[in-house]
């Protein structure tokens, strides 16, 4: 039986397989994505504005993602943050309230993932929209539980382990730029365990400087498999 880890997701009706043979970033042009969808409250989640369709949205939207702010640590961010997820430590810009630690969830479909051939790759290619440095500050991914609209810092889901570190450029070329991270072991577990869906946390690696603050674009996120 699967466990109940992280249950949300719905079964979309486009095969994933194969990937690109051109690569994961290079032929971004077509990939192979799967999409979030409601929430355990029945609803969806707003993505730029726009209320995001159930299970027979288009391929590529998610629907299940929040941000969490270590400073105000039982505020829930659900719908309160436009199309921007944060991690990093901000401690500039026009509004104040939006200073202090955060760390973001995105929430990835996987049940086209059972009815295929065991994964040998699997990657979350996200837009990081921007940096407030270009120096090596890195970001990280892991496998976390499922999120929720009452999630909070304080009542974030349990971090399991660590999937892969990023830099996203130097030398000025740190802004707007499509980030691919390794997370094939969450997508095994999923197929594997027949999850409806993997729920995937970014954070800074380093939470004490602000040049470590960046922003993502969470409906640019795909979940690309080979």
């Amino acid at each position: 039986m699967p466990t109940s880890r992280s249950l949300t997701g719905r079964r979309r009706s486009r095969s994933l397989y194969p990937l690109l043979a051109c690569g994961l970033v290079g032929g971004l042009a077509a990939p192979a994505a799967l999409a979030a969808s409601p929430d355990a409250s029945g609803t969806s989640r707003t993505v730029a504005g726009q209320r995001q369709p159930g299970p027979s949205a288009p391929n590529g939207q998610v629907g299940l993602w929040t941000s969490v702010n270590r400073s105000h640590p039982h505020t829930s961010y659900w719908d309160r943050t436009g199309n921007v997820a944060r991690i990093g430590k901000r401690s500039l810009g026009e509004n104040p309230g939006l200073n202090g630690v955060w760390r973001s969830f995105i929430t990835m479909g996987t049940e086209n993932l059972h009815r295929h051939k065991p994964i040998r790759e699997a990657r979350l290619l996200i837009r990081n929209t921007t940096s407030q440095s270009c120096a090596p500050y890195n970001v990280e991914i892991w496998d976390t539980g499922r999120v929720y609209r009452s999630t909070t810092w304080h009542s974030q889901p349990r971090w399991y382990h660590w999937l892969d570190t990023k830099h996203p450029g130097s030398n000025g070329n740190c802004q707007n730029r499509l980030l691919s991270f390794d997370v094939t072991r969450s997508a095994q577990e999923a197929q594997k365990n027949r999850w409806p869906s993997m729920t995937l946390g970014l954070k800074a690696s380093n939470t004490d400087s602000s040049n470590a603050y960046k922003t993502f674009a969470p409906s640019t996120a795909r979940l690309v498999v080979n």
